[in-house]
């Protein structure tokens, strides 16, 4: 079957539950791509949800398109990026199945339907490679990407930092109990640090990827809880809404906000102070390694004995900004 050497495709949701057969039956051809010659290239496959949510982050595909520059010149490695407007692991799986794909890069998710799609992964003898959040049960080749519990210790330390164990927190998620690995685990780091250093987490608020329902519930835990002085959010959506409830409420100042990754809200939530800090992930660093994880496992194959790489958020406030977009 004929291979590219790098492939962006983006997938409607109506063409989503045919695409799986589509991509085992056609040849993946794209003008500016260079097809594979001969079988000695790693055929790696990358999908990640295409449509920009609310938060307007998408990390996978940051990732995505620091690996296709990475590899552009090379040769051993052929990638496929496959952007779809609803991603279903199911579908990812089947089509990297019928691609004869010889490894898989997903994100890291926590379930029983997933569990399912890592056997199958398994037993077609597709190699998997984890780089939004880890899941070791899933019998993945490794793990490249954040380490996300570190980031939750990261958030504990700088609230013990900046204003001690006194302080009052509530932590803030659209699921505090999550099969979302990458915003599980920080929720696990935080509260294994809060607990070490005694610091007064008082109020847990689950709130959901709709920001205008995530604001109406940070409304109601200020509300009932007056006491609490720190949000801690899990993710960019936590996060901007608490820092559109704070800005709205004039609490900039009493009202200390965390959260994670960047984009052009984010930014100005800093600038205007309603932010106090934000965890960022090196996505670039990410793509790059796995990239030269793909280039290594090619030249080396069953020889190579693969290792978990780790990245630290990089925390970001006011004074930290340089002058540059994000996309929105």
């Amino acid at each position: 079957m004929p291979w590219v050497k790098s492939e962006w495709k983006r997938w409607s949701r109506g063409y989503r539950l045919g695409a799986a057969l589509l991509l085992g039956a056609m040849s993946c051809t794209a003008t500016d791509s260079i097809a594979a010659e001969g079988e000695e290239a790693l055929r790696a496959a990358i999908f990640y949800p295409k449509q920009i949510w609310v938060q307007d982050i998408n990390i996978m595909e940051q990732i995505a398109v620091s690996m296709e520059n990475a590899l552009q010149e090379a040769e051993t490695v052929h990638l496929s990026c496959y952007g779809m407007e609803e991603l279903v692991m199911e579908d990812a799986v089947e089509a990297a199945i019928n691609m004869q794909t010889d490894i898989l890069i997903y994100n890291g998710i926590d379930s029983e339907e997933a569990a399912q799609n890592y056997s199958r992964l398994q037993e077609q003898g597709i190699r998997l490679l984890l780089v939004d959040g880890d899941v070791e049960s899933s019998g993945r080749l490794a793990y490249i990407g954040t380490d996300n519990e570190k980031a939750g210790w990261q958030a504990a330390e700088y609230i013990d930092q900046a204003m001690g164990s006194k302080a009052v927190i509530g932590v803030i998620a659209p699921a505090l109990d999550t099969g979302l690995q990458s915003v599980g685990a920080r929720l696990r780091g935080f509260a294994q640090a809060s607990r070490e250093r005694n610091m007064k987490v008082e109020v847990y608020c689950e709130t959901t990827y709709d920001s205008l329902t995530a604001m109406q519930r940070i409304e109601s835990m200020l509300d009932e809880q007056p006491q609490v002085k720190v949000s801690f959010c899990g993710e960019a959506v936590a996060g901007q809404a608490a820092a559109d409830v704070g800005r709205e409420r004039g609490l900039e100042e009493e009202l200390t906000v965390l959260t994670y990754d960047m984009n052009s809200r984010i930014s100005q939530d800093l600038r205007d102070r309603a932010l106090d800090v934000t965890f960022v992930q090196d996505t670039e660093a990410v793509g790059k390694a796995c990239a030269d994880f793909l280039l290594q496992l090619a030249e080396e194959k069953n020889d190579l004995v693969p290792e978990d790489i780790l990245f630290d958020c990089i925390p970001t406030e006011l004074e930290d900004l340089v002058e540059e977009s994000y996309e929105s």
